[in-house]
C-alpha cells in the first residue's frame, strides 16, 4: 500500500506540471488584454461648460494586464482651431469632470509635430497614438477597466458661436465594454 502511495505522488506532481505547462502564453495574454475601438468623442460629452461643437473623434484603446500598459490612438476632425492640449483625465464617470492624470499633448511638452504662428500645434484634424504605464497609484487598473478615465482635446481658438471651449472641445470616455 505504501508503494502505491509513493508512486502516486510523483505521478500526480508530474501530471500537474504537464497540465500547467500546457497553458500557452498567448492564451494567458489574451485573457488579460482588453481592447475597444471606435469610442466616440464629441462636444456633447464635454460638460465644463457644455458645448455644441460639431467636431468629432474616436479613440481606440488596448490595455494589457501583464505589462500594465494602456495603448491608445486618438483621431479627431473638424475642430474649430488647431489642437493645443490633449489629456487623459480621471477619476470621473461619464458626465463628470476631474483633473489630468496624463498629458498626451501639453504646452510644456515636446511632442508637437509642427509649429505655426509661433505655437506648436496639431492640425484641426489628425490622429495621435501613444501608450503609458498604469502605475497603480495615479492610475489604477480597476478604475481604468471600470471606465473612470476619459480623453479630451482642447483647441487654440474660441468657439465661433461665442465663448470658448475652456474645458475642452471634444471628449470620449475610455471604456472596454
Amino acid at each position: 500500500m505504501n508503494k502505491i502511495k509513493l508512486t502516486a505522488l510523483p505521478f500526480i506532481l508530474f501530471s500537474a506540471i504537464i497540465l500547467l505547462g500546457s497553458c500557452r502564453r498567448d492564451d494567458i495574454e489574451s485573457e488579460s488584454t482588453y481592447s475597444r475601438t471606435g469610442i466616440v468623442m464629441s462636444g456633447a460629452q464635454e460638460n465644463n461648460p457644455l458645448n455644441t461643437s460639431t467636431a468629432s473623434g474616436s479613440i481606440d484603446v488596448s490595455y494589457s494586464k501583464l505589462s500594465r500598459t494602456l495603448t491608445y490612438k486618438v483621431t479627431w476632425k473638424d475642430l474649430t482651431d488647431s489642437v493645443s492640449l490633449m489629456h487623459i483625465h480621471g477619476l470621473a464617470p461619464s458626465g463628470f469632470n476631474t483633473g489630468t492624470v496624463q498629458n498626451i499633448v501639453a504646452t510644456s511638452s515636446s511632442i508637437f509635430p509642427q509649429k505655426t504662428s509661433g505655437k506648436f500645434t496639431f492640425a484641426k484634424s489628425g490622429s495621435l497614438s501613444g501608450s503609458f504605464y498604469v502605475d497603480g497609484v495615479a492610475v489604477k487598473e480597476a478604475d481604468l477597466l471600470n471606465g473612470f478615465y476619459y480623453i479630451n482635446i482642447h483647441n487654440n481658438g474660441i468657439n465661433p458661436n461665442g465663448g470658448n471651449y475652456g474645458g475642452g472641445e471634444i471628449r470620449g470616455q475610455i471604456t472596454f465594454q
